[in-house]
């Protein structure tokens, strides 16, 4: 087995050396002999058959272009070295692809409508309560005034009109059903149908 390794050893040293040299088909080796543990490592990465041949092309550019200046220090260890850069690139192009759909996701997040009113539409909505007020007050019979702005303008609950009032649950929900009715008539007949 130690024969094995230092052939091996040598061998990869070797190879380094060629690619140092410029030797192209050097390059072209170690594409072929790492190409499918590469992509493997980045696909367990990545998760995506199309983005594991992209980042595999730059993995081996870098690999390539440190072998070239001399960064692979110890030859013999380049089968370490192309696992290392191939996984540190499929890192990277997650971090890289994650910033971006944070910064997307951010960007996006001013489209988002703020849920509070507008102030105009607070505006148009204390002008429709003002005509709301005043229609109601301009209906002939006290007790649907009176029904009508405790249910639905003080939002007071239906039982205490009731005790207040005298009345059941049933004979509540008649007359508020005809105060609305005169109500909405009026409306009509003043502002017109919305």
């Amino acid at each position: 087995m130690n024969v094995v390794s230092v052939s091996n050893e040598t061998e990869l040293t070797e190879l380094v050396k060629r690619i140092i040299a410029g030797d192209s088909a050097a390059e072209e080796e170690v594409v072929r002999r790492y190409n499918q543990g590469v992509a493997i490592i980045i696909d367990q990465i990545v998760r995506s058959r199309s983005v594991t041949e992209d980042v595999s092309q730059d993995t081996f550019k870098i690999v390539l272009a440190k072998v070239r200046r001399g960064d692979l220090r110890e030859p013999e260890r380049l089968s370490g070295f192309v696992c290392s850069v191939a996984r540190n690139t499929a890192l990277d192009y997650v971090r890289r692809t994650r910033h971006l759909k944070n910064q997307e996701a951010i960007g996006n997040a001013e489209q988002i409508p703020d849920p509070a009113p507008s102030q105009l539409d607070q505006v148009l909505r204390q002008e429709r309560a003002k005509v709301v007020r005043q229609l109601i007050n301009e209906l002939k019979q006290k007790r649907d005034r009176d029904l009508l702005l405790r249910y639905y303008v003080a939002e007071e609950e239906k039982d205490k009109i009731c005790a207040d009032l005298g009345l059941t649950r049933a004979q509540f929900n008649n007359v508020i059903s005809r105060a609305t009715a005169r109500f909405k008539e009026l409306y009509v007949r003043k502002i017109g149908e919305s």
